[in-house]
């Protein structure tokens, strides 16, 4: 049997074509940041920064129901967000509220939905539940949430 050789199709060049490949699966997921006040009670005020390596997104206040997002592209290699939260229950410092890895914590969606309120900071998660009518020709699907207390306030 004879060596194996890369195809000429490729003409050496298969390391610049896999490169170019990684790089362009790594900056091309584009994502979503949102953080919602969801606070009750008499300390309903949520006043919060978050920044990047690459970004500084500065302070803002939120009053209840108000909410942000953020839109950007997340790399394999290096992108993360990282929030100081501050409300009248107490604060929470330099929570990662975005990186590669909570790609999949954060649901069927592509968006991270962190939810504060009176005992804490929650990542909100979506699952997708299918319905049927039940002749089962008509079909559709609802996203649910769930919210799960990441930190208590201290």
């Amino acid at each position: 049997m004879g060596s194996k050789k890369i195809p000429k199709t490729l003409n050496g060049h298969f390391s610049l074509v896999l490169i170019i490949t990684i790089m362009m699966v790594t900056h091309s997921h584009g994502f979503q940041l949102e953080i919602r006040n969801e606070l009750s009670g008499r300390y309903r005020r949520l006043v919060y920064k978050c920044w990047s390596r690459e970004n500084d997104l500065g302070w803002r206040e939120d009053w209840p129901d108000q909410h942000k997002d953020w839109s950007f592209s997340m790399s394999l290699f290096h992108t993360y967000f990282c929030c100081n939260f501050h409300t009248g229950y107490g604060r929470v410092d330099k929570q990662v509220v975005a990186s590669w890895d909570m790609k999949y914590q954060c649901g069927d969606r592509e968006k991270c939905t962190w939810v504060v309120k009176k005992d804490g900071l929650y990542l909100r998660h979506w699952k997708t539940k299918f319905f049927s009518n039940k002749y089962g020709n008509e079909r559709w699907n609802e996203y649910v949430q769930h919210d799960v207390l990441q930190k208590a306030w201290s």
